[in-house]
């Protein structure tokens, strides 16, 4: 029997139902009250210190447990208090007490380059005295001596970032909006991994009401499980480090390499089994044939056409006795990163050819019902808005944004480059990066040594340059989010007012806390071990990169190779076309193609969840509970890891703050 031919659109749509446990029917409400936007300020603020502490301590900020603390807590506080929480609330508290944990973080650069600025290697590389002074004060500012924040030596630097931050806000909400009417709305794609924090939203806010379901159920039990897994994987090894000179591993962390023991058969294969097995519970909820796909071409990459190509000499710098990431990294620079380059750019092609043919039909045939998925018609409530207001308001900031660094920062660059990167590049990887998350839940391709490559082909030999962030920027990881506010019933308008409502306290507020910091000890200082340790090969590391190009022969731009992009383009697209004529899901050529080049330890832990899902859950649970149980059980178990990860942070910091006296 011939094999019937699915589109994409009707692929997507099959699995999109499946993870949506609500049926597409749903109620859109305001997630922003008075008490949510005081609650995410005043947990936020009072993590926040704590947070960034913790990122020149340790290098963990831990931002992401502590939102999921502030939910438990506004949950618990409802209860108490003989009130409920709507799943919208709670999940918009999550989103907004992330934004103020993590907000301390976007003035670190400006501690770091008022380091940077004074080092013996910036120095001897001849960068101190060429720094911008938009980047930070001269080397003798009294600011950087005195060691503040509030001096008016940084009032330039502070300047141009909050303006970018503002332009950037414009950019990244009305680009994200546009791609995910697009991805989610007109191609139906399904974003796997969106239902997790949406189910979790959900679970937790059904504790507060009089009943409970089974979603509470099933997130504890996945609770449970990531609070056991933590402490095993985070927890012995952190707590035994405050007490002894070497930490105990129950695990290796990350991974344990046995790239080393199949080199006699498999000479520049890799092979390093990730060790962190939450990634279990995300095979429980990847498409079975995505994963399943990728493991198989990871294993065929590393056991037999590595070996392959070493033989025929391409894989020319690996040799015998290299771990993972020596022989990664060598390898990468002989063939893998331009190939991989190649399949970025199949991506694009393919996602274009795909939608380009569903817009048209839209054109010539209305679909009856409005709100329907495959349409661009919005559903109604949602808190949509026009099209064509996101395009000028993302036009406006990319616009302003060109204007200011080529009149202000570096005039002498070329003009088309920049535009050339703000209008043709970012359009095209962002749209890239939205279908990957939308078929993957994750960003499956990067261009690596673009900026090198832009830099000698431009002849401009500044060292300013490397300190400003060019307009390639990408907006398709926050399509995801659009999602999951879709998935909790949040209206848009509220998302976006509680955004803009708290970007100013936040502003203020990561000046102060910053310089609270950095008063305490100089940075680095043997008070922040881990900066202390870092920064000084951070600081060459810099030097070493800014000066690549100084005299037109770099190592990385040396690595790309157009017959290898040609190679994986022209190979990407070969695999497309033969599963297309096999009628095969398209869900097996986004897994072939992201195993290609990968290490198969990597993907293991994820298809032992996936086949473990497919073929014993469903059977013992049926295809639609299981479902709809598992991205709530992944919510739970992300809830638990966050929870240890905190109470051993808090543990850390008391035993750090306790000074030991000889009687």
């Amino acid at each position: 029997m011939a094999r019937k031919r699915v589109t994409q659109a009707e692929e997507w749509q099959a699995w999109a139902k499946r993870y949506d446990i609500d049926g597409g029917i749903r109620n859109f409400e305001s997630g922003l009250t008075l008490k949510v936007f005081l609650g995410a300020l005043f947990v936020g603020l009072l993590m926040m210190p704590g947070s960034l502490y913790l990122t020149f301590v340790s290098g963990e900020a831990g931002a992401a447990a502590a939102s999921w603390v502030a939910v438990i807590l506004f949950t618990e506080l409802s209860r108490r208090s003989f009130t409920t929480a709507t799943r919208q609330e709670l999940y918009m508290l999550l989103g907004l007490t992330g934004a103020a944990v993590g907000s301390g973080t976007q003035y670190r650069n400006f501690i770091w380059y008022a380091y940077f600025i004074n080092t013996p290697q910036a120095a001897s590389y001849e960068i101190a005295d060429k720094i911008p002074w938009w980047v930070c004060p001269p080397p003798d500012s009294i600011a950087i001596a005195e060691r503040t924040l509030l001096h008016m030596d940084w009032f330039w630097p502070i300047l141009v970032y909050v303006v970018f931050k503002l332009l950037g806000t414009v950019r990244h909400i009305s680009a994200g909006y546009l791609l995910f009417r697009l991805t989610a709305d007109l191609e139906r794609l399904p974003y796997p991994m969106a239902p997790i924090a949406a189910q979790g939203a959900t679970a937790l806010a059904e504790t507060t009401g009089r009943g409970e379901t089974w979603k509470w159920r099933i997130f504890s039990i996945g609770s449970m499980a990531g609070l056991i897994w933590g402490f095993i994987y985070i927890g012995v090894p952190s707590l035994t480090g405050l007490m002894m000179s070497e930490p105990i591993q129950i695990l290796k962390i990350p991974f344990i390499d046995f790239t080393q023991a199949i080199e006699g058969f498999a000479p520049a294969g890799l092979f390093a089994l990730r060790t962190d097995f939450s990634q279990i519970i995300t095979g429980f909820v990847m498409p079975f044939p995505v994963v399943m796909s990728e493991f198989i071409t990871a294993t065929f990459s590393q056991l037999f056409l590595n070996p392959l190509l070493y033989k025929q000499g391409v894989l020319v710098q690996w040799k015998s006795g290299m771990d993972v990431r020596q022989a990664g990294l060598v390898n990468g620079l002989d063939f893998w990163i331009s190939y991989g380059m190649g399949k970025s750019f199949s991506i694009a092609i393919i996602g274009l050819a795909t939608s380009i043919p569903m817009v048209i039909k839209l054109r010539e045939k209305k679909q009856e019902q409005s709100g329907q998925r495959g349409t661009l018609d919005p559903p109604p409530g949602r808190g949509d808005f026009p099209l064509w207001l996101m395009a000028i308001l993302w036009l406006f900031g990319m616009g302003i944004y060109v204007y200011i660094v080529h009149k202000f920062m570096v005039p002498n660059f070329p003009l088309t480059f920049l535009l050339g990167f703000a209008f043709l590049y970012t359009p095209l990887n962002s749209y890239v990066t939205a279908r990957t998350f939308g078929v993957l839940g994750k960003d499956l391709f990067d261009i690596p040594y673009i900026h090198e490559m832009t830099f000698i082909l431009s002849r401009y030999e500044e060292v300013d340059i490397w300190f400003v962030h060019l307009p390639d920027e990408d907006y398709g990881r926050g399509t995801q989010h659009w999602r999951v506010l879709e998935l909790t019933g949040t209206t848009f308008t509220s998302n976006i007012a509680g955004q803009l409502l708290i970007m100013p306290i936040l502003i203020v507020a990561g000046i102060l806390v910053m310089h609270f910091i950095w008063q305490i000890a100089p940075i680095p200082s043997a008070q922040y071990p881990f900066a202390n340790m870092m920064w000084p090969i951070n600081a060459t590391m810099e030097c070493i990169n800014k000066t690549a190009l100084r005299d037109g022969n770099s190592q990385m731009l040396q690595a790309i190779r157009g017959d290898y992009v040609s190679t994986g383009f022209t190979s990407s697209l070969a695999i497309y076309g033969v599963l297309w004529i096999a009628k095969m899901p398209s869900m097996w050529f986004y897994g072939i193609i992201a195993g290609i080049g990968n290490d198969p330890g990597i993907i293991l832990p994820r298809l032992i969840g996936a086949v473990i899902g497919r073929f014993y859950m469903i059977k013992r649970f049926g295809l639609k509970r299981w479902f709809m149980f598992n991205p709530v059980l992944a919510a739970g178990f992300t809830c638990g890891v966050g929870l240890t990860g905190m109470a051993v942070v808090a543990i850390s910091l008391v035993s750090k703050a306790v000074i030991v006296k000889p009687f």
